[in-house]
């Protein structure tokens, strides 16, 4: 069965098309260490075979074998050129013309009052003026334990060196015992007051909800909390 060839690549091809003249130039580069390794190598073959004795060859009898394809290769390559024909006579005119439309989605009401909130609180540190605060000194302290604590962690030290050396041998074998009891009524009532309230909160309606304006204000540090601050960091 001959192939179908579409009219539009027979009418390309025939058409007349303006070829342009190009020279060609012959090179006859020296051979690489690896092509002339491989000459060799081709090169000796061909001398093995040429001297091979041929009276140290077996009689082998040739068995021709030519299988037919079972049903299932028959039917996938039936499959395969009815699939192939189908491309190939399908009509272009059921093509649809479809417009690709691009869209900008607008951000929320939530990212831009979030974005307004950053902008606010950017300023806001920007503008601040550092002449208003008041130098303060670092004071580094590392005070030695007290009684109280050099006792607690001499009970910690006897206490996990009873740990490492206590004998496994005075351990007595004991079964545990699985139990799987039930919820108070307490639990019960408060599992279903949860659900309940899940509930309220997936079937709430949105539009019930009124619209508010976030206002986002960026307060100065007074003087009593600068003191306040300063009194921490003396401690």
């Amino acid at each position: 069965m001959a192939t179908k060839v579409a009219p539009e690549l027979l009418k390309d091809v025939r058409a007349e098309h303006q070829l342009t003249h190009v020279k060609t130039e012959e090179k006859n580069p020296l051979p690489s260490a690896e092509a002339i390794a491989q000459e060799k190598t081709e090169e000796e073959l061909k001398s093995g075979i040429e001297q091979f004795d041929k009276d140290k060859l077996k009689h082998q009898e040739t068995e021709e074998k030519n299988p037919l394809p079972d049903q299932d290769a028959i039917a996938i390559e039936k499959r395969e050129k009815e699939v192939k024909e189908g491309i190939e006579n399908f009509p272009r005119c059921k093509l649809r013309r479809a417009n690709t439309e691009e869209k900008i989605s607008l951000p929320s009401s939530e990212v831009i009052q979030q974005e307004k909130r950053e902008v606010n609180i950017r300023k806001s540190l920007t503008e601040f003026e550092k002449g208003n605060l008041k130098h303060v000194q670092t004071e580094e302290k590392n005070p030695l334990p007290d009684a109280s604590v050099i006792g607690q962690e001499k009970q910690e030290v006897e206490f996990r060196s009873e740990i490492s050396e206590f004998d496994k041998s005075q351990l007595s074998h004991t079964e545990t015992k699985e139990k799987n009891p039930l919820p108070p009524p307490e639990a019960i009532e408060l599992e279903k007051q949860l659900e309940e309230h899940k509930k309220g909160i997936e079937n709430f309606k949105k539009d019930d909800l009124k619209h508010a304006e976030t206002e986002v204000r960026a307060r100065l540090p007074s003087k009593e909390d600068i003191a306040l601050e300063k009194a921490s960091g003396d401690k």
